[in-house]
């Protein structure tokens, strides 16, 4: 297995030559990757210049001729296809995908080698980077991004892997695997968080503590960050003794919400929907949803704040827009989905009808407006929205009647 390395824990020689072809990089950026290239073979677990290099060849891949390059890199791929997983060698591999990379940036197959390569090789971190450079070059290639969020949960990056999630969302609202990839990363980040199943302090702590005092302590509303923290560590031992018993599921999840973590409030209550005690509870599923709204609204107001402070910072502007859009994707998906499970829950078909309302889907909001009103807590609000759309589509008439 190979080692990651930073530049800085180099040969002091090597980092010499490393900075010479750094200071080459304008005059003559083919012999810099040449070095690059060279000392990677030599340290392949050095992420830091795998990186360097792959910048340099994309960036001035545009300006080498594509005749001879792209003709080479076409032909020579077809032998090494399969060398990524199967190889006994798969440090060569690595070697020859990097050959086949630098005769031509953009080959997505050599790109899977190295992926495949670093996985066999242990480099993880590597696999990560070279699924990115995939993605830069595909950015809307499913499965790669799907790779990639598993590798991210593999290495712990749980925020990278929801927003992986995120994104195939965005591409096909209705991809089914998002939803798994973001549950399996929110769950693994709450056991990540303190891992208490390993911590015989905390088991020690557990039986020493009297349960007059836990009993309490659990009645209390507790908003200091302590306390919560004891209930949630203790909720969490209840789950280890009875995983079969949803309630302790719901504790901890109510528990993650007060305290201000909802990614993990969420991945409780999807942990909870799991197990079989749990699969047909619609409380559960509407409180995952609830929870996942609070979630989107809170992304939002920050981004929000962000752009406030700074009104010229296109970046924040353009995180704010896909925040807003995201929350609405997750509506409509939702929505629809509970409507058609439930048709004779008119609640559902008023909320669905605001949102096609606002989305100036007048055609399609009628008919759910319509069907609310059967809803006797949202009847008169409907009637109006009917109104407001019959209006909308220049039925003055219809809409008056309303």
């Amino acid at each position: 297995m190979i080692q990651d390395v930073e530049i800085a824990q180099l040969d002091p020689r090597i980092i010499k030559q490393l900075e010479a072809a750094d200071k080459a990089t304008l005059s003559d950026a083919a012999y810099t990757m040449e070095i690059y290239s060279s000392i990677l073979k030599q340290y392949p677990g050095c992420l830091e210049l795998r990186k360097k290099l792959r910048n340099l060849q994309l960036k001035y891949a545009g300006k080498a001729g594509k005749g001879i390059a792209g003709m080479l890199g076409k032909v020579t791929i077809a032998p090494f296809l399969k060398k990524g997983k199967e190889d006994p060698d798969p440090q060569a591999t690595l070697e020859k995908a990097e050959l086949l990379i630098s005769k031509s940036p953009s080959n997505i197959a050599a790109h899977q080698m190295v992926a495949d390569a670093a996985r066999a090789l242990g480099i993880l971190t590597t696999t990560a980077f070279a699924l990115e450079t995939i993605k830069k070059i595909q950015p809307k290639d499913l499965n790669n991004i799907k790779s990639l969020a598993n590798v991210y949960i593999e290495l712990g990056e749980t925020e990278s892997a929801i927003e992986m999630g995120n994104l195939i969302v965005s591409i096909n609202p209705r991809d089914g695997d998002a939803e798994d990839i973001m549950k399996r990363a929110s769950v693994a980040a709450a056991m990540h968080r303190g891992k208490w199943e390993e911590s015989e302090d905390f088991r020690t702590q557990l039986k020493d503590e009297a349960e007059a005092q836990s009993l309490e302590q659990a009645s209390k509303t507790m908003t200091d960050s302590k306390g919560l923290e004891g209930l949630i560590r203790q909720a969490y031992d209840k789950v280890q003794e009875e995983p079969n018993n949803i309630n302790h599921y719901k504790q901890l999840s109510d528990y993650y919400q007060r305290y201000g973590d909802l990614e993990n409030a969420i991945a409780w209550i999807q942990h909870a929907r799991e197990q079989e005690a749990g699969k047909g509870d619609v409380s559960l599923e509407e409180k995952e949803r609830t929870l996942t709204l609070e979630y989107f609204d809170h992304s939002i107001v920050q981004w929000q704040e962000a752009c406030n402070r700074e009104p010229e910072n296109q970046e924040w502007k353009k995180s704010l827009e896909t925040a807003i859009a995201n929350k609405k994707q997750y509506q409509f998906g939702q929505l629809e989905s509970l409507v058609e499970r439930y048709p004779n829950d008119y609640g559902y078909r008023y909320e669905l009808g605001i949102l096609l309302f606002e989305e100036e889907n007048f055609d399609a909001c009628l008919q759910h407006f319509q069907l609310a009103q059967r809803n006797a807590k949202v009847r008169l609000d409907a009637i109006l929205y009917l109104g407001r759309a019959y209006s909308r589509k220049g039925f003055q008439d219809m809409a008056i009647e309303q």
